[in-house]
């Protein structure tokens, strides 16, 4: 019993190896990520209040967005779609699904008192999107997992090592990234800040404002899978002073305070 338990534990590691020596082979296409991230907005977009695109916050988000992409154009191997859109909600949160599309939760944007705060939110997310992250960490999951289900993968040949059909919409917003990641996402948001002219102190500031109510009560939605926010926040400010260059004020957003 123990010798075949061997064979098939031998057979299963070597029709594995594929899998485990090439992340890509667990990893959604781009392709496939298109269709996930438009699969979860279209369930969003039915079951969520979204406010209207009419909406000068909504025109406000999408004109950052915009001034952002323009500065940072994609490559030609990038498909990505993106969207902006503002889902009405108490909660506190922003996510990006992927292949392009991107929710802000109202609570959470009406927060911010600069087109600066915004952006660095935005360029957070999108590079998120750009550098496939939830790609990436669904095939991390995935390799974690293969240990624990090798016979189910044995049984289940037929079918091929990204079943997009049975990944839940839920999942493309919680699956958290990796520490990596999230350092990837505020490096290289900031260099897009910069490259569209927006004062990267505002991403700093963004993240500010968000810890600053967590103290004695449960994190804002948005920093659940987003660790050490205070060490971050020290790393982005230590990266803008490494820049040591002027940037030009914030710009007040017109129903803000400031404004």
């Amino acid at each position: 019993m123990r010798g075949l338990f061997t064979s098939l534990l031998t057979v299963g590691l070597l029709l594995s190896a594929p899998f485990l020596a090439n992340a890509d082979s667990l990893k959604p296409s781009k392709k496939d990520q298109l269709t996930l991230g438009k699969r979860a907005a279209a369930e969003i977009r039915k079951k969520e209040k979204i406010v209207s695109g009419s909406d000068p916050k909504v025109l406000k988000l999408r004109e950052i967005a915009r001034k952002l992409l323009d500065a940072n154009p994609l490559t030609k191997d990038e498909p990505w779609e993106f969207s902006f859109d503002i889902v009405s909600d108490k909660t506190l949160n922003a996510f990006a699904l992927p292949g392009g599309p991107v929710f802000f939760h109202s609570a959470l944007f009406d927060k911010f008192q600069t087109e600066d705060q915004i952006a660095g939110v935005l360029a957070h997310e999108i590079t998120h999107i750009r550098k496939e992250h939830w790609a990436s960490s669904y095939a991390d999951r995935m390799k974690r997992s293969l240990g624990i289900t090798i016979v189910l993968i044995l049984l289940k040949a037929n079918r091929t090592a990204t079943d997009i059909a049975s990944i839940s919409n839920d999942l493309l917003v919680t699956l958290p990234f990796s520490r990596k990641h999230e350092s990837e996402s505020d490096e290289r948001g900031l260099e897009a800040m910069v490259k569209a002219d927006y004062n990267p102190q505002g991403m700093a500031d963004a993240f500010k404002i968000l810890v600053g109510g967590r103290k004695g009560s449960k994190p804002p939605e948005f920093l659940s899978t987003h660790p050490d926010m205070d060490k971050r926040i020290k790393r982005i400010e230590e990266n803008i002073a490494k820049q040591n260059r002027n940037y030009g004020s914030q710009v007040a957003l017109p129903w803000s305070s400031g404004g």
